[in-house]
């Protein structure tokens, strides 16, 4: 079986089980009744990705300037879900988009699976990503998180992003 299709597999199924999982950990966090800063802020967030997409061409390493926007709704105290877009400058311009869900196993580190398409001019890929990111409030539902991800894309070799997210709570 073709190694790209095994870890398809594998990283579809972690998805949706933690998809599943939402419903469990939602009527926790109800019965829990935690005072969190999204219940005061809001539980949408609107940010500004800026970061580099680290990729090997041709045997080197290239860091390229990444820019995205991201959205997330938080669910409950345990997830939150949304998408980004992003877009690496590279010699063929590439736009990356990605479904996610968040898993916050502490108030402000969150760890991430996605699924979604990287668009390198004509062709397509399926793009799965994971995510690692601490958010840091600034105050009044502004917050700032440096964020690592690693994302697996068909027919190509994984690349690194690293950056961080402006965002706005409301």
């Amino acid at each position: 079986m073709n190694t790209f299709l095994r870890k398809s597999r594998i990283i579809t199924s972690v998805f949706l089980l933690a998809f599943i999982s939402i419903e469990i950990f939602a009527s926790e966090a109800e019965q829990e009744g935690a005072d969190h800063s999204f219940e005061h802020h809001g539980k949408h967030n609107l940010g500004l990705f800026l970061g580099i997409t680290r990729e090997e061409e041709h045997g080197e390493k290239h860091n390229r300037e990444t820019i995205g926007i991201e959205y997330s709704y938080r669910i409950n105290r345990y997830w939150s879900a949304g998408a980004v877009v992003e877009r690496a400058e590279r010699d063929k311009d590439s736009t990356l988009a990605v479904a996610f869900v968040h898993f916050w196993p502490t108030e402000f580190l969150y760890l991430g699976l996605g699924v979604g398409r990287k668009d390198p001019g004509e062709e397509r890929e399926v793009t799965y990503r994971g995510t690692i990111g601490y958010e840091f409030e600034l105050g009044k539902g502004w917050s700032i998180s440096p964020q690592a991800n690693i994302d697996v894309i068909e027919d190509e070799d994984n690349e690194e992003v690293y950056g961080l997210v402006i965002a706005k709570r409301f």
